[in-house]
């Protein structure tokens, strides 16, 4: 079932800031994730990533990483997406997300691959990689951010430092 905007501030329709979204979300490419945990504190990583019609990020993290102990830990993340600036202070566009964030297993997993691969083509072409992707059996996992609530400015489509601000419904 597709996701929908139930816009908490700002004077956008929810199917424009919806549009606005996914037009940012399909023009960048990596995102930060923030997770924390308790014995390491915060920290932010750099992932390429995926999305998909229900707004569900995937990225692919290796479970070694700080990240992965973190998530395994708390399931909680806030990430950021953004476009550079042509010029410093203007026409800024990106987005603030929080949610809920973990190892893809089985469907979920499934789905992430085909999102991943639908993005990056080259991504998991060997049969033994997608395997290990799709069961769990190599060092490196796929991992799914599903988006509860989110920040987007886009100066350029909503106007300057118009701070739109939504809960994601499913």
């Amino acid at each position: 079932m597709p996701y929908r905007l139930d816009v908490t501030q700002g004077d956008r329709p929810a199917e424009e800031l919806r549009k606005g979204v996914e037009g940012l979300l399909g023009e960048a490419m990596v995102l930060t994730l923030a997770t924390a945990g308790h014995e390491r504190g915060p920290h932010a990583n750099l992932a390429f990533y995926a999305f998909d019609d229900d707004l569900v990020l995937y990225f692919v993290s290796e479970r070694a990483t700080r990240h992965s102990h973190h998530l395994a830990e708390e399931a909680r993340a806030a990430a950021t997406v953004f476009l550079p600036p042509p010029v410093f202070g203007e026409q800024l566009r990106g987005m603030q997300l929080t949610g809920s964030a973990g190892e893809a297993w089985g469907h979920q997993a499934e789905a992430a691959f085909a999102a991943y691969q639908g993005r990056y083509p080259s991504f998991g072409q060997d049969k033994e990689v997608r395997r290990q992707f799709l069961t769990g059996g190599g060092a490196a996992a796929l991992y799914r951010f599903q988006v509860e609530e989110l920040t987007a400015v886009d100066e350029p489509h909503f106007g300057r430092r118009n701070y739109l601000r939504a809960a994601v419904v499913r």
